[in-house]
């Protein structure tokens, strides 16, 4: 696949993964920058053809979301899902994109989980009575058509948690020096330090940017009436382009549907069904934490305390 006529010429950064762990509040920070031109929508999935086995669209589809990006600005984009793509996908992402620069953001799996879960229920893909633990068995039973057909992606809540699986291929496509691995937790704990880490690395000045730390962004709520949901869904999916440049509307507006329609998106879901979750991420979990370590990546505290965590830790990251 040659890369498109154009794209050698402009500098690139994707945010490739991963969903639920602050990528839209990432986005919609960096593209206030002045030398930041992102894309029209916040997640063109160009490149996620390939982790279903189907060809890329022309590469002008890819080129139309910066049309109205100034020479020189780092063209910006974040699909979260590319992540679980692993080497076709990074590979045509590098070969489209000279010398882009990747980023993916891990949050504590078992936490991310049930935010991936809950925001499925938000978008209208799964049953809103449908019990976590059910969902789960569900997923599971999908087998590998969980990894072969795009129609389950609403139920890649605990596969997505798996960063073992995915990041090698990454990795042995970017290297480190054009791969870098954030945390979610540490975004929350200290946005303004790490966005302006993630600006310098991306080759941007952090005093450009006209606040410091992060937006809020995407953050899952629950709804009242089903059909005023499904109508808003449809207003923001078809409105993102023009919502995108002037994101201060796009706030007003959310926050005007929240007092009108939102509620609190919160699952009760017991003790067990999460123990057992988080039993069978230790394995995957001792994988990643010595890669990041043999990459020189500093972990997380949820992968240093990963064998041991107990219940309490797994509920103190729900809370965020």
């Amino acid at each position: 696949m040659a890369p498109g006529p154009a794209a050698a010429a402009e500098r690139h950064a994707v945010i490739a993964g991963v969903n639920k762990a602050g990528t839209t509040s990432l986005f919609v920070s960096l593209s206030e920058h002045p030398d930041v031109a992102p894309s029209a929508v916040k997640e063109p999935r160009y490149f996620l053809p390939l982790r279903w086995g189907r060809p890329l669209p022309p590469f002008e589809e890819y080129e139309a979301h910066f049309r109205a990006a100034r020479p020189g600005a780092l063209r910006l984009e974040a699909s979260p899902s590319y992540l679980y793509g692993g080497a076709p996908v990074a590979a045509a992402i590098d070969e489209h994109l000279p010398g882009v620069r990747v980023v993916v953001v891990l949050r504590e799996p078992v936490a991310r989980a049930v935010s991936f879960f809950t925001y499925q229920k938000a978008r209208l893909r799964i049953p809103a009575d449908l019990p976590f633990a059910d969902y789960l068995a569900e997923a599971r039973a999908l087998g590998e058509r969980l990894y072969t057909d795009p129609a389950c992606e609403p139920w890649f809540a605990e596969a997505g948690g798996r960063y073992a699986d995915h990041l090698p291929a990454w990795w042995e496509r970017f290297g480190t020096e054009r791969l870098r691995i954030l945390s979610f937790e540490a975004l929350v704990a200290d946005p303004a330090g790490e966005l302006d880490a993630l600006a310098r690395w991306l080759g941007l000045d952090p005093d450009r940017f006209p606040r410091r730390g992060l937006h809020r962004e995407n953050r899952t709520t629950g709804y009242r009436r089903a059909g005023l949901q499904r109508l808003a869904l449809a207003v923001n999916d078809r409105g993102e382009r023009v919502l995108r440049r002037v994101p201060a509307l796009k706030r007003t507006l959310r926050s005007v549907y929240y007092r009108i329609n939102g509620r609190p998106a919160g699952e009760r879901i017991p003790e067990e069904v999460l123990a057992d979750l988080a039993s069978r991420y230790e394995e995957p979990n001792r994988r990643l934490a010595a890669a990041l370590t043999a990459a020189g990546v500093p972990l997380p505290g949820w992968l240093r305390d990963a064998a041991g965590a107990g219940e309490a830790g797994i509920r103190s990251t729900l809370t965020r």
